[in-house]
This record gives C-alpha cells, sequence and structure tokens, in this order.
C-alpha cells in the first residue's frame, strides 16, 4: 500500500458541491457547510472540483480562494482534502496542482486535459510532467473518466505510472467489469483505488479497492460511511452491509431509468439534488448546466427513502 506524507487518501470521500447564490456567484458559506456536514459525518476525507463539482465552471480566482477555503475547513474538522486539477490545458492542470498543493491539500485528483480527445502517449507524458511539477507531499489522485477526455487510462499505462512516486490514488469512473478488475488486480497493492461511486465499492472491495466517491451517500453520510467501513474490513455478508449495498444501488439505479435526465448532461444537477438531501445548501449549477427538472427531483426524492431510513436508525 502507498505511504502518505500528508492524510491518506481512503475510505469514503464525498464530492463536495460547488455552491452559488442566486446571481451565480460562489456561495463559500455554503461551500463551507458541505465540507463541515461531511466532516460531522465521519468520513475521512472529501473531494472538491471533481467533474461533479464543477471544475470546468470557475475562474483562477474562484479556483484559489474555494481550495484554501476547503483546506481550511476540511483540516479544522480533521479530515482529507482532496482538490481537483483537472484543467482544459496542461498549464493549467500544473497551476492548480500548485495551488493545491501550497495550501495544504492532502491530494489533487488529476484527470487529462478534455475538451478534444487526447491519445494515450499525451495521456501519459501529461499525467509525468504534472507530477514532476510538484514538490511531492501532497498525493496524486489520477481520474479515470473517459467521457471526459476521450481516453481510457487502461492497464498497460499503469506499467509508466506506478515509477511516479508521488502517484498514490485512482478514481476509477470506469466500472466495465473486465476494466475495473484488471485495474484493482494490477495496481490495488501499490494504489489506493477509489470506485468512482459508492455502490461500486461493494464489489470493489473484495478486490483489494481502499475508497470510495461518495455521490448518493450525500442522502446518509454516516450510512455511507459506515458502509464503506464495513466492506473494507471484508463484512460483505453482514445484513447490515447488504441492506445499506441495495439501498445505494437501488437509488443509482434509479436516475439511470428510461426518461431521467441524462447523468452527463445533469451531472451537478444530480450531485446538487443529492447533496441537498444531507442539507448542502448548494443552489443552482452555473449556466448552461441547470438544475434537475421538478420531476426528476422527485424521483431522487423518493427514491433515497430506503436510504435515509437507515440513516435515521443510525
Amino acid at each position: 500500500m502507498p505511504e502518505f506524507i500528508r492524510k491518506p487518501l481512503e475510505g469514503l470521500f464525498p464530492l463536495i458541491p460547488l455552491s452559488l447564490d442566486d446571481d451565480q456567484e460562489i456561495d463559500m458559506e455554503g461551500v463551507r457547510r458541505s465540507i463541515e456536514l461531511v466532516a460531522a459525518s465521519g468520513a475521512p476525507g472529501c473531494i472538491v472540483f471533481g467533474s461533479m463539482g464543477q471544475m470546468t465552471s470557475v475562474s483562477e480566482r474562484e479556483f484559489d480562494a474555494v481550495c484554501e477555503l476547503a483546506v481550511e475547513t476540511g483540516h479544522r474538522g480533521g479530515i482529507a482534502v482532496v482538490v481537483g486539477s483537472t484543467a482544459s490545458y496542461q498549464r493549467e492542470a500544473v497551476r492548480r496542482a500548485r495551488v493545491a498543493e501550497r495550501a495544504g491539500a492532502d491530494g489533487s485528483m488529476l484527470a487529462a486535459p478534455y475538451a478534444l480527445p487526447v491519445t494515450r502517449d499525451w495521456a501519459l507524458r501529461f499525467f509525468v510532467e504534472v507530477a514532476e511539477s510538484l514538490d511531492g507531499d501532497m498525493a496524486l489522485m489520477l481520474y479515470n473518466y473517459s467521457p471526459l477526455n476521450g481516453m481510457n487510462l487502461t492497464a498497460r499505462m499503469w506499467e509508466r505510472l506506478l515509477d511516479i512516486t508521488n502517484i498514490k490514488a485512482i478514481k476509477e469512473s470506469n466500472t466495465a467489469l473486465p476494466h475495473f478488475d484488471e485495474i484493482l488486480l494490477t495496481i490495488c497493492d501499490r494504489v489506493n483505488v477509489f470506485s468512482g461511486n459508492d455502490p461500486a465499492f461493494f464489489h470493489a472491495s473484495m478486490l483489494g479497492a481502499a475508497g470510495a466517491t461518495g455521490i448518493f451517500s450525500w442522502a446518509g453520510l454516516k450510512t455511507g460511511t459506515r458502509f464503506i467501513e464495513q466492506c473494507r474490513k471484508g463484512n460483505h455478508n453482514d445484513p447490515w452491509v447488504r441492506s445499506a449495498f441495495a439501498a445505494l444501488q437501488r437509488f443509482s439505479a434509479a436516475i439511470r431509468r428510461p426518461g431521467m435526465p441524462s447523468m452527463l448532461s445533469y451531472e451537478h444537477g444530480y450531485l446538487n439534488a443529492i447533496a441537498g438531501l444531507g442539507g448542502a445548501r448548494t443552489g443552482a449549477p452555473r449556466k448552461p448546466y441547470g438544475p434537475l427538472p421538478p420531476e426528476a427531483l422527485a424521483v431522487v426524492k423518493a427514491e433515497s427513502a430506503d436510504l435515509q431510513a437507515l440513516e435515521a436508525d443510525l
């Protein structure tokens, strides 16, 4: 397992939504509130500026201010903070990662640049050069999400990346089992693998995954935290664990039903709606993206009921 100089990246790390006010300006107190809710739940960390957290929608000044706030708030609450540094071009990705490192972030989540598809050779060179631009104390969490940049980070590519000592984790959002399992079997003893969503950790943890990105757990943060902890201990057949998995999986499946808004187009809207169930103050996504339509929001609220019932019992 990797050794961390700053706080370790393992367990449930909920995604932090980018809170906005009615004028589409960043609601810094809303961001602070979300991080405080995660800390109060017992989750060990959080991720700011993931793709669902609107990493594409902020200026340099806004990024820097939210980064400073997130690290200060998270560390005051005793949790690890990962700040996404993904950008549309390499120079800005390096700048964001260095801002996060100087602010004291425990990790920075990094995908290959987006907008046009990158080749595997370009992506490999990008990851290596960003990693080498840093001082090395902060862990890098790579992010594999092919809809973002048209590139899938394969086990073959990891033959090179494992040589980069500050790459210590990956958020693996390609959960197609042939790929997902190959990645876990190839690197989980040297890199902390995070499943791209919380219910996927039930399977991933059996093959050595170390953590999960929290999306659906926002409807029950203590439940999600306990679920990930128990899976890491190997308690997959425990009745409570199986009931939590069923609640998370049904919730996840519900938003992919025919007639529901596309998860890709409405990423920000889904995270904001689910985080709102957990008490976050999010506002609407930054335009041109929009919130979930009322009928979809009603489905999200209804399908979270089993998870919220488990939360009420804790």
